[in-house]
């Protein structure tokens, strides 16, 4: 599992956490109180992986932008708020930390949206089950490039020149798993099946 869906999955639980305790505040102390305490350590869990995930993933991730910013932000304001609201059963802040939550989990699909609508903007992207959208060309760089050239030229190596090429995908597929002549093999530890298909589609738009 990636980080990125493990935050993903993080950010849903602790939403939920906190849409209940609005609901609850507002039937009832007794229900709010008995509920708070059932999710008290599970709260605090969550909390600090939330915050922890987001603040990693805000650091690794080289699309640094003044939404993302705010979006952490609103993440950080809202706990303190809830832990407030909490404490004095104030139906107004907990509404207030919720709204908070809210407004930076549609920031983050939003650019989440938009940052898969740039990748998935050319034919050589592959998206993951857990969301993450492979990039064909750099894949082939990286495992590649270093026979067949960047731009599948192979100007340096014996390497067939990929513009040339007239196989089909399954036969692609076939050779960068098993290899032929001195091109290596590759494993499914080596590519996985999405890399692959990603590897695949970039390969077949370097033809003439």
């Amino acid at each position: 599992m990636s980080l990125l869906l493990t935050h993903r999955i993080i950010v849903s639980l602790f939403l939920l956490i906190y849409l209940v305790k609005a609901v609850l505040m507002f039937l009832g102390k007794d229900k709010f109180e008995k509920f708070a305490k059932v999710v008290k350590v599970p709260e605090m869990i969550i909390s600090f992986l939330f915050l922890a995930t987001g603040g990693y993933l805000l650091y690794v991730i080289p699309l640094y932008t003044k939404a993302l910013t705010i979006k952490f932000g609103l993440v950080v304001a809202s706990i303190p708020l809830a832990v407030i609201a909490t404490k004095k059963f104030n139906k107004i802040l907990m509404v207030l930390s919720l709204f908070c939550l809210i407004m930076a989990y549609g920031m983050a699909e939003m650019h989440r949206a938009s940052a898969k609508k740039q990748l998935t903007g050319g034919t050589d992207t592959v998206e993951t089950a857990d969301g993450t959208v492979l990039s064909g060309k750099d894949l082939f760089t990286k495992k590649c490039s270093q026979c067949h050239g960047i731009d599948g030229d192979a100007q340096r190596s014996n390497a067939p020149k990929l513009s040339e090429s007239k196989l089909g995908d399954a036969e692609i597929k076939h050779l960068v798993r098993n290899g032929k002549g001195i091109m290596f093999s590759f494993s499914e530890k080596d590519i996985s099946n999405e890399e692959l298909e990603a590897i695949t589609k970039y390969a077949k738009s370097l033809r003439n």
